[in-house]
């Protein structure tokens, strides 16, 4: 009986972990940086922790947003950019445990840029 209980909850714990990518217009973060320079993303955000450069000349820049514990999340924002200004922004989130999905992701982010999450 307590074998069943405990694999019924592994397996409710590992179905709770999931990913999601957010293109709304309403999320604070894509209309914050959309349409932006790349030297205002610099001044709010910091230096990337990636950049790569693309085949047509644009640039691709992706900050992450990691939060620890029992809510666990991971939170990537790509940003597309081309000739110094913010084209696209994508929003992508990863639930590492049943309970981070109460929480929305990007907090960190998300309050750098607009002064609270």
């Amino acid at each position: 009986m307590k074998t069943s209980i405990a694999a019924a909850t592994a397996a409710l714990l590992l179905a709770g972990c999931s990913s999601s990518v957010l293109q709304f217009k309403e999320d604070p973060i894509i209309t914050e940086l959309t349409g932006k320079t790349s030297d205002y993303v610099q001044s709010k955000l910091g230096l990337p922790n990636r950049r790569e450069e693309t085949r047509s000349g644009g640039m691709v820049w992706v900050y992450l947003d990691k939060q620890k514990g029992i809510t666990a999340k991971q939170c990537e924002v790509t940003l597309n950019i081309r000739n110094a200004k913010v084209e696209s922004v994508v929003v992508s989130t990863e639930n590492q445990s049943l309970l981070s999905t109460v929480s929305s992701g990007c907090n960190d982010i998300r309050k750098t840029l607009t002064g609270h999450s």
